[in-house]
Formats: C-alpha cells, structure tokens, sequence
C-alpha cells in the first residue's frame, strides 16, 4: 500500500522536539518494514530541506512550507499556504492512504477522498481540539485510555468519532547496563551528588519552577548531598516552540525559588544521548501540570535505570503501579520532596523495573498494533463529517469527568490544575464508585450549589 503520512511539526534524522515525533519516526519505519512504500511530508521552517530515511525506507520529506513551531504553525505568508496545500494534492493522488501524525492537517480538501487515519496524541493545544472536534476521519489512534475518555466525553458528543484506538506508546529498554553519561560541559559526577533531571520542554506548564522548588527542598533536606538540577535548554539554531521559556527567564525563575546554586543547564540532547543521560540522574522529575496524553519520560527514565518522580496530572495517572514510578499531588512540594528521598534511600531493583517497562509498553507490539490500525479494513461510511446533538442538555446521569480524579472532599482538575472542594458531591461519587454513572438528588440547597458548580466548570460530564 501507498501511505501518505503527514506531520506539521518538522522531523529530524537524529534528534527529537518531542515524544510524538519520535513516536512517528517509529510508526513510519515500522510501515516501511511491513512492505508498504511511504512518504512522510512534514514541515520545514526553510520552506525545503534534504530529506532523509528510516532503517527500513520510509521516505521522509519536508516540504510543507509551515511554520514548523508550536503554537500556529500554519501562521505563515499565504503562498506558503498554498505550497503547503499543493504538496499535500500530490502526495494525495500518488497514495491509498493517509496517515495524519498528531492530526493537525487543516487543509482536507487537498486529501480529496483519500481514506484517513489520524493519531492524536494530546488534548490541550488547538490543533488537537480543532481537529478532534471538527476534521473527519476513519480511523483516530491514541495513546492511552485516559485520551480516548478525554475525547468521548467532549468532543465524541457532538461529531463523529468512528473507531477511536487505543496504542499505547512503545519505550526502548536498553538491552545490558547504560553508562552513565553527562551532557558535554557539565563537571564529573561525584559520590555526594544527588542528581535530579528534569527532561522536558522549557514550559511552565512542564514543571520547571516545581522542580526547582523541589531541588531546593530536598537540599535543605539532606544537607550532606550536592544537589544538581539538570534542565535542557533549546536548540538556538532554531527553536520548535515558540511557548518555551528563553534561558534568561529560567534563570530568574531559579533564583526566585532559591535553586539558582542548584541549576545546571546544558544543550538540548539527542535521542542516542537520552539512556546515558537517565542513567547519570539519581531521580527524573515529572512535576508540571501539563495534561499529558501518555507520558513517555518517566517510563524512557525508568527502563534506563533511573526511578521517576510525577504528578498526578493527565495520562500520568495511568503508570500508578509501574514499579520505579512515584506520584504526588500537583502542587504538594513536600510529598514530591518526600518521594525524591524515598527513592534515593530505598532499595531499587533497576533491572526489574525494566523488565516491567517492557512488559507493558513493548515498542515492538506498539509498531504493529499501528500498522494493523494504518494499513487495515476500515469500516463502511467510516470518516464521513457527520454530526448529532449534544446529549448535554437532557443528561440525566453524570459521572466525574475523565480529567479529574477525586481525593478525600477534593477534586483536581487536569484543565484547571488545581484542586476544589466538593465535600457532599466527594461523598456521593465514593458511594456511587468515581467512575460510575450517578443521578443527582437536588434536594439540598448545598449539594444543589456544589452540582451546578461543577457541571459547568468540567468537574462532571454526562454519563
């Protein structure tokens, strides 16, 4: 088969600007090796480019004269847009099938009838929403069931959602012992350093001033230790991001939350980097609120040697039980602290939580479960860009919302980060089970407040 797959971000032949990217170099290969011919067009903020291939052939190519940075890539000059738009025609009449990575392919219309299967793999910048809510299409991929519900609960409503699949990502296990390995310009780990890593994006939302505040706190904690705060900065040969913090403002923010003796900060790393750089940490901080969709850091962290320490923000709250794995309250300083030290001073089987790692998210079973869902039957009348109406209006069942989680007379919400007291609707979704439809009894004024609060701010949805 002939597959198209596209991507508005760029790719790279030896490094990464975030987990889906890295996600499509594999999907794509993986199509390669099953046989089928495919291209790849992705952006390229120089308008052009040398292409290059994956291992097996995948043909990847950039050429869509787009932005190639979040957010609004597609914030261009209009004959860009139309070079992007005729790229997208031609590769549409050469293939059988499109593949839309991390959907953000506005321009339909060049696709013409050309069946589609798209992956969405967040649910927090516009693309997504805009795509989920508004673009058909045959087939939609995700990455964790806690997506899927996220969908279903919103924009499954009010547009068509055939076939939404679940494939959870797939992480490398090294297969012997990684060196450990510091990026080039930091001094030589020593036997009183504590080592704490903190691998995203310069966002806010990723955590960045909670990771200092917790460095910070676990100093002052175990003052015999020298804590080092690692944190990539970004490329400045061309940043994929224009939302991320410039190094100037990470550095004010490190000496406002008393870290600034602690922050180490060093290149951005390649993908073939990444395992020696887990495995010189002591600890890989997951603190930030950003609704993660999977969350592939702490468990790339894990299978490298290195336990991982998170929020229960998004997705995250899915590897509870994934040995190495420690959660927290977003927010809660002191539980992180407090989790940063259990994991430096108790007993951790590196090899078996690997092994755990591998068992749950196989990268070879993630590659064929996407070939299966790319290359496979599609149903009848699948993708057509019909609607129904919202059932919201008549509900008469409700049950928490997918982003939430409840905690003691508390809910958090992944969109709001943050916490909000419910104690008498707490009290009827422990009866009731978190999960579980419920029908609201109006008969008390202050359950009657607390219900109509969080209906209308997300906290439930109908069942």
């Amino acid at each position: 088969m002939r597959i198209l797959a596209v991507s508005v971000a760029p790719l790279f032949p030896d490094r990464v600007t975030g987990g889906s990217q890295r996600i499509l170099s594999d999907v794509a290969d993986a199509l390669a090796e099953a046989g089928h011919t495919v291209r790849v067009l992705c952006s390229s903020s120089s308008g052009g480019g040398s292409g290059f291939e994956t291992p097996n052939g995948a043909s990847i190519e950039p050429s869509l004269e787009l932005r190639g940075a979040f957010p609004a890539p597609y914030q261009t000059a209009p004959h860009r847009l139309q070079s992007a738009w005729q790229r997208l025609s031609e590769g549409a009449s050469w293939a059988g099938r499109a593949y839309l990575h991390a959907d953000a392919v506005y321009m339909r219309s060049a696709l013409g009838d050309l069946p589609i299967v798209r992956s969405l793999h967040d649910f927090v910048y516009e693309e997504a929403l805009l795509s989920a809510f508004t673009l058909p299409a045959a087939r939609t991929i995700v990455p964790s069931q806690y997506l899927k519900d996220c969908i279903v609960a919103s924009a499954g409503r009010v547009a068509d959602q055939s076939e939404i699949i679940v494939i959870p990502n797939g992480v490398a296990v090294p297969q012997k012992p990684v060196e450990p390995r510091l990026p080039a310009g930091l001094r030589p780990l020593k036997d009183v350093d504590l080592v704490l890593l903190h691998p995203h994006r310069l966002h806010r939302e990723k955590g960045i001033e909670q990771s200092m505040l917790i460095a910070a706190e676990v100093q002052r904690r175990l003052p015999e230790r020298n804590v080092r705060l690692l944190v990539p900065a970004l490329r400045r040969d061309g940043s994929p991001d224009d939302a991320a913090l410039a190094d100037g403002s990470v550095l004010e923010l490190a000496e406002s939350t008393g870290a600034e003796k602690l922050l180490e900060l060093h290149s951005w790393l390649d993908m073939g980097q990444m395992p020696g750089y887990y495995s010189a940490g002591h600890v890989t901080l997951c603190p930030g609120s950003f609704v993660e969709a999977f969350g592939l850091v702490p468990l790339e962290s894990v299978a490298a040697g290195t336990p991982a320490v998170c929020a229960m923000a998004g997705a995250f709250r899915e590897q509870q039980g994934v040995e190495g794995i420690r959660h927290f309250d977003y927010g809660d300083i002191s539980a992180a602290t407090d989790a940063v030290i259990e994991a430096v001073s108790q007993p951790y089987d590196a090899e078996q939580a690997a092994r755990g790692v591998t068992g749950r998210y196989d990268i070879g079973r993630m590659r064929a479960a996407y070939v299966e869902a790319v290359t496979g039957a599609l149903p009848p009348g699948a993708g057509a860009d019909t609607r129904r109406t919202s059932p919201v209006a008549e509900a008469t069942s409700w049950r928490l919302a997918p982003w939430c989680y409840l905690d003691r007379d508390r809910i958090y919400h992944d969109y709001l980060a943050g916490f909000e007291n419910f104690p008498l609707l707490a009290a009827m979704l422990r009866e009731s089970g978190t999960r579980a439809a419920f029908t609201a009894d109006r008969t008390s004024h202050g359950f009657n407040l607390e219900f109509d609060r969080a209906r209308k701010h997300g906290f439930i949805v109908p069942a």
